[in-house]
């Protein structure tokens, strides 16, 4: 038959044998309260312990003040071409402005005038109804906005800001007003075309 073993003995450490009167308990070895070392962080291809030798010190540096050199002009390039951008777009666009503000200068003209152009003809009528004098009122009224037409037909852009900035520093409480009526007007005459749609 084969060889029967014998079991194993109990032990209270690793490999000691526990005394007593035929013990059967095994009590496991205790944990060990030293800690493991880290493993060491492995190295980066290339890397030495040794510092480098003169020459490569200059030839690192070298090469540093090659690359900022680089830099530095590559940077100084962008900032030129972007301000010549802006400069050109900004010059584009005060053009493309002045274009539109001289339309619209010229398509008030225009109304100005075809409402100059409606009271002087609703003159004769007012002079029918309400006598001479309030037809006078009238094509007074309808001579001083073809005036008002002519001028702003006559002036350029530049002169028509200039004017207005000087008429609301000598008189702002009558550049409010004025624009506080004209923004009633316009409001009036859009509520109206929507309501008429």
């Amino acid at each position: 038959m084969a060889d029967k073993k014998s079991p194993p003995k109990a032990t209270g450490k690793a490999g000691s044998k526990i005394k007593g009167a035929g013990a059967a308990t095994v009590t496991p070895p205790r944990p060990s309260t030293k800690r493991a070392a880290k493993p060491a962080a492995p190295r980066k291809a290339g890397a030495t312990r040794k510092a480098p030798d003169a020459a490569t010190r200059a030839e690192l540096k070298q090469n540093l003040a090659a690359t900022r050199d680089s830099v530095s002009r590559l940077a100084n390039e962008t900032t030129s071409k972007l301000k010549s951008d802006a400069s050109r777009m900004s010059g584009e666009a005060g053009t493309r402005a002045k274009e539109m503000a001289r339309e619209g200068k010229d398509k008030a003209a225009g109304a100005i005038a075809t409402f100059a152009k409606y009271i002087e003809d609703s003159a004769t009528s007012v002079d029918d109804r309400l006598g001479d004098q309030y037809g006078d009122y009238a094509r007074t009224a309808a001579a001083s906005i073809a005036g008002l037409a002519t001028t702003l037909e006559k002036q350029d852009i530049d002169e028509l800001v200039d004017g207005t900035r000087e008429f609301v520093r000598k008189s702002p409480a009558i550049a409010i007003g004025t624009a506080a009526a004209i923004g009633f007007v316009m409001a009036r005459m859009l509520r109206g075309g929507s309501s008429d749609a």
